[in-house]
Formats: C-alpha cells, sequence, structure tokens
C-alpha cells in the first residue's frame, strides 16, 4: 500500500515539473511577443490558459484523492498541503503570462529596442528563479531553493530601473505604451514572487518551517 501512496506522490511531483515547464515556456514566448510585436503569438499564449487551468484543477484533484485515501503525515503531509500552494502559484504565473500578452495586444507599437532589451534580462532572471525553485523541489535542494527567495530584491531593483527608465521618455504621444509596459515589467515581477512563494514552500516540504515573512530567518 505504501508503495502504490510513493507512486501518487511521485506521480504529483512530476505533473508539477511539467506544468512548470508548461509556464516557463508560457513567459519566454510572451516576451517574443512583446520583442517581434507579435499580436498573433500572443493570441495562441493566452489560448494556452486554458489547458494550464484544466492542469491545475486535475493536481488538485489528484492531491485531495491523496488526503482523503491515505491521511498522509509529517513529512508526506507536508509534500501534499505545499504542493497545493505551488500547484496554484504555477497557475497564477501562467495567469500573468497571458497578462502580458493582452498588454502587448493594446499597444500601438512595441517599446525601444533598449527597453526590450532590459525587460529581456528580467525575463531571464525570472526563469532561472522559476526553473531553480522547481529543480530545488526535484532534487530536494534547500540551498538552490534558499538562494531563490534571497534572490527576490533583485527582481525589484530591475523593475524599478526599467520603470524609472520609460518614465524619462513619457510624453502624450507615447503615455499609453508607457503605461501598458510598465505594467509588462509589474507583471514579470509578480512572476518573481510567485517563484518565491514556491520555493518557501518547498523550504517548508524539506525544513519543516514556514519562513513567509521571515527571510532573515532562513
Amino acid at each position: 500500500m505504501y508503495r502504490y501512496f510513493e507512486q501518487e506522490i511521485e506521480d504529483v511531483k512530476n505533473r508539477v515539473i511539467n506544468m512548470s515547464i508548461y509556464v516557463e515556456e508560457m513567459i519566454f514566448n510572451s516576451i517574443i511577443s512583446l520583442k517581434d510585436f507579435d499580436k498573433e503569438l500572443a493570441r495562441k499564449i493566452i489560448e494556452k490558459d486554458d489547458f494550464l487551468d484544466k492542469t491545475e484543477i486535475e493536481i488538485e484533484e489528484k492531491l485531495t484523492e491523496i488526503i482523503l485515501r491515505h491521511h498522509p503525515l509529517a513529512g508526506d503531509l507536508r509534500f501534499v498541503l505545499a504542493s497545493l500552494k505551488i500547484n496554484n502559484d504555477l497557475e497564477r504565473i501562467g495567469d500573468l503570462a497571458v497578462d502580458i500578452c493582452w498588454r502587448v495586444i493594446e499597444m500601438n507599437t512595441n517599446p525601444d529596442i533598449k527597453v526590450i532589451k532590459e525587460i529581456e534580462k528580467m525575463k531571464d532572471m525570472v526563469v532561472e528563479m522559476l526553473s531553480k525553485s522547481i529543480k530545488s523541489l526535484s532534487d530536494r535542494d534547500y540551498e538552490l531553493a534558499k538562494e531563490v527567495v534571497l534572490g527576490d530584491s533583485k527582481i525589484d531593483e530591475m523593475r524599478n530601473q526599467i520603470s524609472k527608465m520609460l518614465l524619462e521618455d513619457v510624453s502624450n504621444e507615447n503615455a499609453k505604451n508607457i503605461f501598458l509596459t510598465i505594467l509588462i515589467v509589474r507583471h514579470l515581477e509578480r512572476i518573481a514572487d510567485h517563484c518565491v512563494n514556491i520555493a518557501e514552500d518547498i523550504i517548508y516540504i524539506l525544513q519543516s518551517k514556514i519562513i513567509r515573512h521571515h527571510n532573515e530567518e532562513i
């Protein structure tokens, strides 16, 4: 019976990892749609949200079934509870990638190439945070999860830097695009926040320690 339970836990872990790969691709392509001003690509990414919502529900139902059937304790229970939250965070990351695509569709033109390059740097940092947080789950790597949590301030700095750059060049003609670009930067920053949430939940699984709002105690 316990071997079957372990198989179910491993299945959930694999589903979460696959979901993270899916949302990582959504983030990557959302910024490509901005860079290339490709509204058709943006619409295709928006359409992917239905599949992501369905996946979230399936994982949640599986985790609920595990609780009802096996009544997990200690580390197993921590894994199930944290996985429910990670599942939700991944779905929200996908939603934010979709929000970026809606901002692209609303734009008249894409931003200046200098701004695009800075946004691409920010995207790379965010995707790395997501990748590290999920790797820390698959490898049970506390130090990697800790690295994600402590790296959040760099994303905040990048958000402030790009927003300042945009506001220095605002005029009546480009005000709408500047506002939409600032929103895109904000969406990326919120994705990073969800990556931190995931890393904090993995630390909870590994260390039985709740660190949210108490980063100094990591």
